[in-house]
């Protein structure tokens, strides 16, 4: 998804004549409102997926006359424009995901006894602490709102619970190295039921507590982490979406602004 801001064609006949140099410092501030509209509007409408998307809004960028706002990215781009709704088996563990050994990258052959061939992988899941909005997974608790009489406090005793595990480490020269997990006895301890009928188990059951660790930060964020294979042909379908079509409410914004924005840019230039 493309935004392009181009002044071409509310410049006056009069004004035509001019280098369009001389209108290049308007064009750049139309342009950099427009992006700055784009973060607030999707800012404040989104949750889970905020951070994804914002990151993937790009620089402005200008040429001959012409400014780009690009989205960049298949997430933000399903956010933006809508999708049909999908198998997540043909994506997860279709034929261009590339067949690997446990433990690595990929999806993972598996036969069972009868001699049926299939695939499977892990998907992880990063669970937001309670407080934080949602803004880098779902809040812990949100998920059960429809389930459960207080999700808020479900969350909150989860998080309570994942505080205390011994840490998973992860660091990228040194590999990972596995701590404490939420087991099945935590699951009953805090009450948590399963989300859905066709769920082996609830949802927060196997959550770690890992920490990354940077050249100059360390991180920590709660994962859970859910198998999807081509002999189980339960779960994992992906509802149909419709976009959000943010970058046409920012365009309707440009055409709006922009008339009056040239009209004041004139004047100042005492033409």
């Amino acid at each position: 998804m493309i935004i392009e801001v181009d002044l071409s064609g509310i410049i006056p006949v009069e004004l035509q004549g001019l280098s369009p140099l001389a209108f290049e410092p308007l064009l750049h501030d139309i342009a950099e409102a427009a992006r700055d509209k784009w973060i607030r509007v999707a800012g404040e409408d989104l949750h889970t997926s905020r951070r994804d998307y914002l990151e993937s809004i790009q620089a402005v960028e200008f040429k001959k006359g012409v400014a780009t706002i690009a989205l960049v990215g298949r997430l933000a781009n399903i956010i933006e424009e809508g999708m049909a709704e999908v198998d997540l088996r043909d994506t997860l563990l279709g034929p261009n995901v590339r067949i690997s050994p446990e433990g690595e990258y990929g999806k993972h052959l598996t036969i069972r006894p009868t001699g049926e061939v299939g695939y499977y992988r892990a998907i992880p899941f990063r669970h937001g602490t309670p407080g934080t909005g949602g803004a880098v997974g779902a809040e812990m608790g949100s998920q059960y709102k429809d389930v459960v009489e207080d999700a808020g406090q479900l969350g909150r005793d989860v998080y309570g619970e994942a505080k205390k595990l011994k840490a998973t480490v992860s660091d990228p020269y040194k590999g990972t190295k596995w701590g404490g997990r939420l087991t099945a006895s935590d699951m009953e301890k805090l009450g948590v039921p399963k989300l859905k009928p066709h769920h082996a188990v609830p949802i927060f059951q196997g959550m770690v507590r890992e920490r990354k660790t940077y050249e100059k930060a360390r991180q920590t964020q709660y994962m859970t982490f859910r198998t999807i294979s081509t002999l189980v042909p339960t779960g994992w379908i992906r509802p149909a979406t419709e976009g959000r079509h943010y970058a046409k409410k920012v365009s309707e914004y440009v055409r709006q602004m922009a008339p009056a924005a040239l009209e004041n840019y004139v004047k100042g230039m005492g033409t």
